[in-house]
């Protein structure tokens, strides 16, 4: 069933899924809210979605109204109004575009990441890198730079991390191929003795130590011990987690597996309630009792 614009209030969330190898999206009831007549498609994100159609990225809204003509190579999502680009060919530098496709940074970037708080890192190639990307495809590595909404780059010393504003914020920086967290302030607060750590997310950090994945709280003690291959965010109160050979499966903040392990891998953690996982490698959606809201089908 495919709901009519009109009765789609705009701000309802909506998840992407894949109908005959077509993208489109559904509302949270699992109904089709977008038809699926895209190659690819990105979540929404600052109200609109980026969507690829004969190889060419321009963004829609949540009615599924063309906002931006598909004429981008590459796009990012929007964050803060803006959105990362790229024009003609896969070697054209990263600009920036604002919500009516106005180019508001011209393309000078190799390294291009999300606005946040009004500043976007950025980057330009490294000789070294350039050289090995010659020979061998190993990616591309960036001297790092920030950027204002403007495009002028912030003076030096550079910012060693992006601070939200949000009270008691940690902040996870890397020395010595250790992580740790800063406060706001740039202090140490939890000092660097993790193999990999994310951001918090409902009060706990995903970390990795020995070899396992557990999750730590503000104070950087374990809330859950490490015990887990692979982990996921916390995200409205659960977290994804590889368990054992079963798969995939979702434990609470005591570490209670509350979804018993039966997924390929978490894609996307909770979000108003649902959650993206796969299955048989087909993308499906679950809500918080691990039943399906869009089962994979062929």
């Amino acid at each position: 069933m495919v709901r009519p614009p009109e009765d789609k209030p705009v701000g309802t969330p909506l998840f992407v899924v894949t109908v005959k190898g077509q993208e489109g999206f559904i509302d949270r009831d699992g109904q089709i809210a977008i038809e699926p007549t895209y190659q690819k498609a990105y979540s929404f994100r600052d109200g609109l979605a980026a969507v690829q159609k004969e190889g060419e990225w321009g963004f829609i809204d949540t009615r599924g109204r063309v906002v931006i003509e598909p004429q981008f190579v590459m796009v990012s999502s929007f964050s803060e109004g803006l959105a990362a680009f790229r024009d003609q060919r896969f070697t054209d530098p990263w600009g920036f575009i604002d919500k009516t496709g106005k180019v508001v940074i011209k393309p000078q970037f190799d390294c291009a990441e999300d606005f946040r708080n009004g500043i976007a890192k950025v980057g330009f190639q490294t000789f070294q890198s350039k050289l090995l990307s010659r020979i061998a495809d190993v990616g591309i590595q960036c001297d790092e730079r920030f950027i204002d909404r403007n495009g002028k780059f912030l003076p030096e010393p550079s910012p060693l991390h992006y601070a939200t504003g949000e009270p008691g914020e940690r902040i996870p920086f890397l020395n010595n191929g250790m992580t740790g967290f800063l406060n706001a302030q740039g202090e140490v607060v939890i000092e660097p003795r993790f193999q990999q750590a994310s951001a918090f997310s409902d009060g706990l950090a995903c970390a990795r130590q020995g070899g396992l994945y557990g999750y730590i709280d503000k104070r950087g003690e374990w809330a859950i011990r490490p015990q887990f291959r692979y982990a996921r965010s916390f995200s409205e109160g659960l977290a994804g987690v590889r368990l054992g050979e079963k798969g995939w499966g979702f434990i609470d903040r005591d570490g209670k597996v509350v979804i018993p392990a039966r997924f390929g891998w978490v894609y996307e953690e909770f979000r108003h309630g649902i959650a993206g996982v796969t299955f048989e490698g087909k993308l499906g959606y679950i809500n918080t009792k691990g039943q399906w809201v869009w089962q994979p089908s062929d």
